[in-house]
């Protein structure tokens, strides 16, 4: 008589095989209860509860328990064992923790309650990798429905470590059957190859040339398997050498039945190479027949993404262009959380027609992983719906429903192949995926072009078997206004600052480089967008221009957009027109290197989503501004079943949060991956705040600062005793250093040519300048200049060097500030000084105002006030433009009574004679602890504003952004084992 445990086994195995159109046509692949399945000789010992071989991805094993320990035990134990058939490894066990209610009901009664998609299963992830298992979540368990745990055991069967194992291995085949060819051609005829896969370099050339033919060949081996009809496997135990006139002919006969995109650049090339040179050419594809092998025996085939995983290592663009490209969990981390259930209907998921009606579109496509991401995500809905036509809705998505846009049309070519290979080998027509112009005589801007026309030339249209015979006609990429359901996108960051400069692509001259640059502001001149934010901005403002009213844009950004001044505009334009707005980034340095979001990069990012406000809605009230939901993950999302699972998490945490002021855990099993925290930015602009910020109470603690209110973190608030205001409103701040001057060497712009000060005596003197930042000798409030500036003739004017002394002062902003090594936020001099690069020049007619606000912005008020507006775009940093310096809050100051600003100037006269540590150390700083008591004596705060002020430095220094990973700012938290209160 069977077990309840065996009853519930046989139920959640046909409740998987519902889950999607493969397993329901395949139910074999899913064994439960099953002998002699894995390999040994103790039958009953090797019996898993659930066994799922699958020929498109490793097997992976489900252990079930009442005991949740027993559960967890079983599938640890199931790691490192393989299968009776064919000895393939077990690298990955789910455990599943069996609800006490499930005992009393019968086969019938579970099935029917685990496919009604309620969340009523707990399960954790088990995977090995080498010698190292890992669980996930580390502790506790998932809370999720039968559709949650086939979309992991599908992802979860290909451990990220695998995958990049492989991609290495691959990667030197390619780079082996690169310099065969080398070896063989003249650089004249690698010339030839290289301009067929337009490639301005012979070397990148041959390496692209290699995805190609690899990419063809691993495309053919997937119709193959998916029983596409005439379409031969490959030959991987073959002695002899492949003929590439026989390849070529196989690839022309798979072109008469479709998928020209991929297979006509490929055969053309591999044409030309075969008659110039076979044999090399022979060696060339047996190498890449063998790096198929290797991605067929891991059972990758269907997974890896041969464009994502080798094309951003062969790209000559990519830096330059700053088009850094998606990692696959980032993509579904993002698509996770901007394709909603909710979108649509159940039976508009259900529809083969669905990818008629709905569009998804990337127009900065790379090599398709967002577009993969995506429409994985959409296919997941369409099987969760009962939807059982999965073939049309390939074809119908790859006709219709997929759009995606690039100017390098490898990258375009990749993206079609990536998608065809998630397919199941359905035929399909034209697609709505398109390589665009950059340059030539018209200036040509990719897909800005959409922001005037809606259809752009696609220019595969000269070698995808599109020809008419007409001249005249031509293939588009048609992107109507308000026409796009969901746009993902990972934009290029490019601008024309700070040594990148936009459209700055490999061969193109300086004059169309320069045309481009023009005709891209004039595409925007009307659009809420700031040229010096780059091009991301422009991005995001043309996807409010295409996506409809209702519809959803997920974009992967730089982190600047939440902060920069240069994005105000465009942050102005989120808040008012779109709303439930999802601000994602991870923990200061979390995301960098390896871990980043996109590959290539070592910048911080972020991701945002947002919904655009219906029509109606956006004619709305002055200051009816949308909520910032900022999401601050401790870690970046490394592995894309666990970030499809992260993006439930987040969405969970924002169903149960309230408004403005609120925030919430995110939380898989008992592990906390981050905070959500909700404020409202008010519609402005302003920089928001509370993103990155791991301590949510912090983040919003923070954000009432900079309202005027001191937040105990629990209990009555306390409000300043004066007005907030700006810097520009108390203070008339200086011009930036490049009207100043420069350094001596340095390119010749400003008024003076600045020479470095060689003493304390040499800093007393005319035109001296506080122009650079010393975390050695900056230790006291007052400070020394750091320069010295001279008039030659050949510098700048008289009139211009009068103008900038007329902006000397006492009092300093630092620009630039480093948490973990600089002690002074503002700094003042005995005698009026000019600005420099890392400090901007403060002016006020009072002196006790000037020494009152040293003392506020270096107390722990003051530097997180600082800290919510400035940049964090780099761990322990915090940079501002003078633009942005300006709209930074502070106390009306000025308004202080005379007696109390008698008392500040006293206290600063006091403080001045003392060192400071560096800012991140400020909760075991005795100077900074007299510094806030002083200005908690000037505002008139009650005493237990002392309390809160130490909870605040002590959060705050345990930011991530502010002690930056430093190892001494590290050793002084970890000195302290408590919070010092």
């Amino acid at each position: 008589m069977a077990t309840i445990e065996t009853t519930f086994n046989l139920a959640l195995g046909e409740a998987l095989r519902t889950t999607t159109e493969h397993w329901r046509v395949n139910p074999h692949i899913i064994q439960v209860e099953e002998t002699q399945t894995l390999a040994g000789s103790d039958k009953r010992a090797k019996r898993p509860d659930i066994l799922i071989v699958d020929d498109l991805s490793p097997p992976v094993v489900i252990e079930t328990s009442f005991d949740r320990h027993d559960a967890d035990r079983d599938a640890q134990n199931r790691l490192g064992e393989s299968t009776a058939q064919g000895h393939l490894p077990i690298n990955a066990a789910l455990a599943v923790a069996i609800d006490l209610d499930y005992k009393n009901l019968s086969l019938e009664e579970i099935t029917d309650a685990l496919t009604v998609q309620r969340n009523s299963l707990l399960y954790a992830l088990h995977q090995q990798t080498d010698s190292n298992i890992r669980r996930w979540p580390t502790s506790g368990f998932i809370v999720g429905n039968i559709y949650d745990i086939a979309r992991l055991v599908t992802a979860a069967a290909l451990p990220k470590e695998v995958v990049e194992k492989v991609a290495t291995e691959v990667a030197v085949c390619v780079d082996q059957a690169a310099d065969v060819l080398e070896m063989a051609l003249s650089a004249k005829q690698q010339k030839q190859i290289a301009e067929l896969v337009y490639q301005r370099t012979s070397l990148k050339g041959l390496r692209v040339t290699m995805v190609l033919w690899l990419n063809a060949l691993l495309t053919q081996q997937r119709l193959s398997q998916q029983g596409v009809s005439n379409i031969q496997p490959l030959e991987f135990s073959a002695s002899s050498l492949p003929i590439p006139s026989k390849q070529a002919t196989v690839w022309r006969s798979i072109l008469q039945e479709n998928w020209n995109s991929i297979f006509e650049p490929a055969v053309r090339i591999l044409e030309k190479s075969g008659s110039i040179h076979p044999r090399a050419t022979g060696e060339v594809l047996k190498l890449l027949i063998s790096a198929v092998e290797m991605i067929e025996l891991s059972r990758l085939g269907q997974h890896i993404n041969v464009g994502a995983e080798l094309f951003p290592k062969l790209s000559d663009d990519r830096k330059q262009a700053a088009a850094f490209y998606t990692q696959p969990a980032t993509a579904e981390l993002l698509a996770g959380l901007t394709i909603k259930w909710d979108a649509l209907k159940s039976n508009e998921w259900q529809s083969e027609d669905l990818f008629k009606n709905y569009k998804l579109a990337d127009l900065a496509c790379g090599t398709g992983t967002l577009l993969r991401a995506g429409y994985r995500r959409i296919t997941a809905f369409h099987e969760q719906a009962s939807g059982t036509s999965v073939g049309k809705l390939h074809r119908n998505a790859m006709e219709s429903g997929l759009i995606g846009t690039d100017i390098n049309p490898i990258a375009a070519h990749l993206t079609t192949s990536s998608l065809v290979a998630i397919g199941s080998g359905e035929p399909y027509g034209d697609t709505r995926i398109g390589w665009l112009d950059v340059g030539r005589s018209n200036a040509l801007t990719g897909a800005l072009e959409f922001f005037s026309i809606n259809e752009v030339r696609d220019l595969f249209d000269d070698i995808a078997g599109r020809s008419t015979g007409d001249e005249t006609s031509t293939h588009s990429v048609i992107v109507v206004d308000e026409d796009i359901d969901c746009l993902l996108m990972n934009p290029p960051y490019s601008r024309t600052r700070r040594g990148q400069s936009a459209f700055d692509i490999a061969g193109l001259p300086d004059q169309e480089r320069l045309a481009c640059q023009n005709r891209w502001r004039t595409l925007v001149r009307n659009e809420p967008v700031n040229n010096k934010a780059g091009m991301a901005a422009s991005f995001l403002a043309l996807a409010r221009k295409k996506v409809k009213y209702g519809g959803r844009i997920g974009f992967v950004l730089p982190l600047t957009a939440a902060f920069a001044d240069s994005w105000s505009i465009t942050r102005r334009m989120i808040e008012r027109e779109f709303t439930d707005i999802i601000a994602v980034v991870v923990a200061s340095g979390q995301a960098l290197g390896r871990d980043a979001l996109s590959a290539d990069t070592s910048m911080e990012e972020m991701l945002l989503v947002a919904t655009r406000r219906k029509k109606e809605e956006i004619s709305r009230p002055e200051g009816d501004a949308a909520p910032i939901h900022c999401v601050t993950l401790q870690n970046p999302p490394a592995r894309i079943g666990e970030a499809g699972e992260i993006a439930r998490a987040i969405g969970n945490a924002l169903n149960g949060i309230g408004g403005a002021g609120t925030s919430r855990p995110v939380k898989a099993g008992d592990d906390e991956l981050g905070q959500v925290a909700v404020f409202n930015a008010g519609g402005e602009g302003a920089p928001w705040g509370p993103l990155g910020v791991v301590h949510a109470d912090l983040a919003l603690a923070a954000d009432s600062l900079i309202k005027g209110k001191l937040d105990p973190m629990g209990g009555v608030a306390i409000s300043l005793s004066i007005d907030m205001a700006t810097i520009d409103d108390v203070f008339e701040v200086g011009p930036t250093h490049h009207l100043i001057g420069h350094l001596q060497g340095n390119n010749p712009t400003g008024a003076f040519e600045f020479y470095t000060v060689t003493s304390q005596t040499d800093a007393i003197g005319k035109d001296r300048a506080l122009w650079s930042a010393s975390s050695i000798t900056q230790k006291k409030l007052v400070v020394l200049p750091t320069h010295k500036g001279s008039a030659p003739t050949n510098v700048g004017s008289e009139s211009a060097r009068d103008n900038m002394r007329r902006y000397q002062s006492k009092l300093f902003y630092a620009r630039n500030m480093r948490w973990t090594s600089q002690a002074l936020l503002t700094a003042m001099t005995q005698r009026p000084t000019m600005g420099g690069s890392a400090w901007t020049t403060l002016g006020h007619k009072d002196a006790r105002v000037q020494k009152a606000f040293t003392l506020w912005a270096n107390s722990t008020f003051g530097m997180v006030v600082h800290w919510t507006q400035g940049q964090r775009t780099h761990s322990g940093r915090s940079r501002t433009q003078v633009g942005a310096l300006k709209q930074i809050p502070c106390p009306r100051l000025d308004r202080l009574k005379d007696e109390t600003l008698d008392q500040a100037a006293a206290d600063f006269d006091l403080l001045a004679k003392k060192d400071l540590l560096p800012a991140c150390q400020a909760h075991v700083d005795n100077t900074r602890i007299a510094i806030d008591e002083a200005v908690i004596s000037m505002l008139g705060l009650p005493n237990r504003a002392k309390t809160i002020i130490v909870i605040l430095q002590w959060l705050w220094c345990n930011e991530p952004s502010v002690h930056g990973w430093n190892q001494r700012a590290l050793r002084e938290l970890e000195h302290i084992k408590s919070a010092p209160f």
